[in-house]
């Protein structure tokens, strides 16, 4: 085949590419937009982490006052529960969120804004640096890990 041929091809596979990543970009970040809702709406209702979540034992989380890593489904999803328990009230946003996407992993890194009433009254609010990773399976972008530290001071 003559490379006057091929040429078309080979740009129409790279225009393609290019926007089923754009696609993918925009996925994800409908996935991490999907998990700060699910955060602000938890007040006692972990359930609705569920849906954006791998459901299993290789998913991982490190919250703002983590001790250790915690690894697989079971694991995180007590830590929300226990973190829903705490609060009457939370919401979360993150500003300017910087996304990635490589082949089947998609990555978002920025500023959350948190903002929580405990179950004594008590509002807490701070500013976590946090870092949230997706695999695109079955054609859904799932939460695998997130990490959140506390903005140092």
């Amino acid at each position: 085949m003559s490379s006057l041929r091929v040429l078309p091809l080979v740009l129409v596979s790279i225009l393609i590419g290019a926007a089923a990543k754009a696609d993918d970009r925009d996925d994800v970040l409908a996935a991490n937009k999907a998990f700060g809702a699910a955060f602000s709406t938890l007040n006692g209702r972990v359930e609705a982490m569920d849906p954006l979540w791998a459901h299993d034992d290789g998913v991982t989380i490190i919250h703002p006052r983590s001790k250790t890593v915690l690894v697989g489904w079971d694991a995180v999803r007590k830590s929300w529960a226990e973190g829903a328990a705490r609060n009457t009230e939370e919401s979360v946003t993150m500003d300017n969120p910087v996304v990635s996407v490589t082949n089947n992993v998609g990555r978002v890194v920025g500023v959350e804004k948190v903002h929580a009433r405990r179950l004594s009254g008590e509002v807490v609010d701070s500013s976590v640096l946090t870092t949230n990773v997706y695999e695109k399976r079955d054609g859904r972008w799932l939460m695998v890990h997130h990490h959140g530290s506390l903005m140092p001071q």
